[in-house]
């Protein structure tokens, strides 16, 4: 056992590896007393060091692991319910559109706060330079241009040594694709931009989802990209991605010259797993990030309108180009019906996912089709009725923001106002998302517990208040994708194409769902493979 001592902390070696208990808790404190969860969550037993990305001690509670106590750290929620509020659901009334816009007209009438806050605004509004070519120039394109579909990387491509992976395997079934879309509001109201852009990816074929009665079910998952990552981007599992300082943190090397996007073999390896399990797979770089056009990468909001005009796309052809995989090349008319089956885009079960970044275009997708359909970087909003596809069967967060602006650092719904009123853009959801999710069919969340994104009290949250089938599975890991054990990426493409096998059969429970009961157990539920930098003896 791990026992309180009056000295502060306890070390017991596991496995190879230091468990620090931290034994100066007192019921919800940590640290220097002051309270790290909410009323009526488990108090945290124990602190942990994890290395890369937060480099310090976090709170844990204690599992048993054969017989051995172990201090799994977690990511606290980073704001918690103030002890004088008075409301009923602090969480979902104080962070809508509308409160978020009346506290950002207030600051503004104070020049410090509105310079904070725009200056906190500021990097919402950079282009992100591109890195897909940086290492191999084979597959570097003009993303604005007019561009040779057959010069974009194929699944084939990363099936070559070094990179051997496991997506190689679709080659054949690999369609590059390339769809129309309008510029974004920041693009066209302040960069004066009004030339359509391209949004351009993979269309991989699937053989169907086995339903158990020996059938096969066409079924397409649509998936997005984190922040900045490109889908053809080169990730040599030979290049070193983060790096120990003499200080002993571990941080990005900026000297790698091996990898353009480290991690996304992993990210390839989830397309693989569900394309595995029988279904259609969609992926393009999101508008502004890689082989996709666009000036801007942060609106998310109209990278989720993007989905909608892909699905119309394939069925329409208007603004649809596609390489086969015989290398024939398909525009307009005759791109028509070749994927989907043939099928409308309203007629093939979706579910839709989303990495990060990825995951926000993935909630507002989900917010404009099952509660209501608004552009909140106009000041007419133009709300209209939910789009009501009845297709649509669930969403799968992986690294998200679940539950909103209210789980995020205080000044972030702030930053979000300014980008709506002053800038157009709709970047971050805001609590309506949260508030509504019961209205979606199905949801999974996924992440590592140290993910720095939103403490998992807040992914608890969301998917408490999801109705349908839901999922929700984390593992001993960070946001980012580099640094992460294969093991525990294994396991959570294993988790998206169970969340989605469920979703489109209408399976009232996910195989293997954990059904956490409260922070300590989602927590202690993780498989037992470490981060690399953080794993015994790294």
């Amino acid at each position: 056992m791990l026992k309180s001592t009056r000295s502060g902390l306890l070390c017991s070696t596991v496995s190879g590896f230091v468990v620090l208990a931290a034994l100066s808790f007192t019921g919800q404190a940590f640290g220097q007393g002051a309270a790290i969860v909410n009323k009526g969550v488990p108090a945290p037993e124990c602190s942990a060091r994890v290395n890369y990305d937060r480099n310090t001690d976090m709170p844990g509670y204690v599992a048993d692991w054969g017989g051995k106590q172990v201090c799994i750290p977690f990511m606290p929620a980073n704001q918690l319910v103030p002890s004088d509020y008075a409301g009923p659901d602090f969480y979902a009334d104080e962070f809508t559109d509308a409160r978020i816009r009346e506290r950002w007209a207030t600051c503004k009438q104070d020049p410090a706060c509105a310079k904070k806050v725009l200056e906190g605004a500021a990097p919402f509004l950079k282009f992100e330079p591109r890195d897909t070519g940086r290492v191999d120039k084979a597959g570097a394109i003009d993303f604005e241009g007019e561009v040779d579909l057959k010069a974009i990387r194929r699944p084939a491509y990363f099936g070559r040594a070094p990179y051997n992976e496991v997506i190689a395997e679709a080659e054949a079934r690999t369609y590059v694709v390339e769809f129309t879309a309008p510029r974004d509001n920041y693009e066209r109201i302040h960069l004066k931009l009004d030339k359509p852009l391209k949004l351009r990816g993979w269309y991989i074929e699937g053989a169907g989802v086995e339903d158990g009665a020996g059938d096969r079910v066409q079924a397409l998952v649509i998936m997005n990209n984190g922040g900045g990552n490109e889908i053809t981007g080169i990730d040599d599992p030979k290049s070193v991605p983060v790096i120990k300082e003499a200080t002993g943190s571990y941080v990005v090397n900026k000297e790698d010259t091996l990898s353009e996007e480290p991690g996304m073999r992993h990210w390839r390896g989830f397309l693989h797993q569900l394309n595995k399990a029988g279904f259609d797979v969609l992926i393009t770089d999101r508008r502004g990030n890689g082989i996709s056009g666009g000036q801007h990468g942060y609106d998310t909001a109209a990278q989720a309108d993007d989905m909608f005009r892909e699905l119309e796309q394939l069925s329409t052809g208007d603004g649809l180009r596609i390489v086969t995989p015989a290398g024939e090349v398909l525009s307009g008319v005759s791109a028509a019906g070749v994927l989907l089956g043939g099928r409308k885009p309203t007629e093939i079960p979706i579910v839709i996912g989303g990495y990060s970044r990825g995951s926000y275009a993935t909630q507002w997708a989900m917010h404009k089709n099952f509660v209501e359909d608004c552009d909140d970087g106009l000041t007419d909003r133009g709300c209209k009725p939910a789009r009501g596809w009845a297709n649509i069967k669930g969403a799968i967060l992986y690294g998200p923001n679940s539950a909103g602006l209210g789980y995020r650092m205080k000044g972030h719904d702030l930053v979000e106002a300014a980008l709506r009123v002053d800038y157009n853009i709709t970047y971050y959801p805001d609590s309506r998302v949260l508030a509504n999710v019961g209205k979606w069919p199905a949801l999974q969340i996924g992440k590592g517990v140290w993910d720095y994104v939103e403490g998992l009290e807040g992914s608890l949250a969301a998917y408490n208040r999801a109705t349908g089938p839901k999922d929700i599975f984390v593992f001993l890991g960070p946001h980012q994708l580099a640094t992460q054990n294969p093991e525990n990426m294994r396991f959570a493409g294993e988790r998206m194409a169970a969340f989605a096998r469920a979703a489109v059969l209408g399976q009232p429970e996910v195989e293997g769902a954990a059904k956490p009961r409260n922070l300590k157990e989602l927590v202690t539920s993780v498989p037992r493979h470490w981060e690399l930098t953080t794993s015994p003896g790294g």
